[in-house]
């Protein structure tokens, strides 16, 4: 009798410990919060190299300088193209405003004009990349439910695996995406995204980190089409943060000034 109430007391505590666990182990939605959130400068200017790669193997490689400036959760990002001549001194503009559409424009010297981009067209290829208008300011937390799948080990580091699905399907070229978050500074290492069949659709990754300024710093990704085998390949040559940058470098103006 008293092996069996020392067996119940252990299965009691047991039972405990694993509810305390499980009500200490964060939610989906605080873990994407907690990526929206992160420590990231209040300001960043960084030169770029961005690299499409199709199925064979051919290569085009395009050189940009992007400009971003965080306040008061309103994010403001400027990219300008430097080479080669035929994208030089196209122009990106996006202030992204939480919980609604964002405002973006696109300037075309050739033509001397700015285009504002519709909310419809940020699902479109970002200049013939893999990557999507709305990958370059992000995506609201809000606007899509997100579920925490289990925790998983990758290249050696502990990481949570989120599902998030739009809770409007028209808002997204995605059906659901898991994402890779580290468990120490939960940057996002890797993307899996799904097509409306429910099919694989792009990869994500994640391919070089390093600390900059004390602030974990993503210093080479790439974006593949699984379904293409067409990939874009993004290094960070130079990155800066806290340069003291104002608003008035986020503006139409300085939108139509070649860098």
């Amino acid at each position: 009798m008293r092996r069996y109430v020392i067996t119940i007391a252990a299965l009691t505590a047991l039972a405990a410990s694993v509810a305390l666990a499980r009500a200490a182990e964060l939610s989906g939605t605080e873990i994407t919060t907690r990526v929206e959130q992160r420590e990231i400068g209040k300001d960043e200017k960084s030169q770029i190299t961005l690299t499409l790669i199709t199925k064979e193997g051919q290569r085009r490689e395009r050189k940009l300088i992007l400009q971003r400036r965080d306040k008061a959760n309103r994010k403001k990002v400027l990219i300008h193209f430097l080479s080669p001549a035929d994208v030089r001194g196209v122009g990106f503009l996006v202030w992204r405003h939480p919980g609604k559409d964002d405002d973006r424009w696109l300037f075309l010297p050739a033509l001397n004009m700015v285009r504002r981009i519709a909310a419809a067209d940020k699902r479109s290829s970002f200049v013939g990349s893999d990557f999507v208008y709305e990958d370059v300011a992000g995506r609201d937390v809000g606007q899509d439910t997100h579920t925490l799948v289990r925790s998983k080990r990758l290249e050696g580091q502990d990481c949570y695996v989120v599902k998030s699905v739009p809770k409007d399907s028209r808002s997204a070229e995605f059906s659901q995406k898991l994402s890779w978050v580290r468990k120490d500074n939960f940057v996002v290492v890797q993307e899996l995204y799904y097509d409306k069949r429910g099919d694989e659709l792009k990869q994500f990754t994640v391919d070089r980190l390093e600390v900059i300024q004390g602030i974990p710093t993503v210093r080479k990704m790439t974006m593949r089409n699984l379904q293409t085998g067409h990939r874009s390949e993004v290094s960070y040559d130079e990155v800066r943060y806290n340069l003291g940058l104002g608003d008035d470098v986020f503006t139409e103006r300085y939108l139509r000034r070649a860098p």
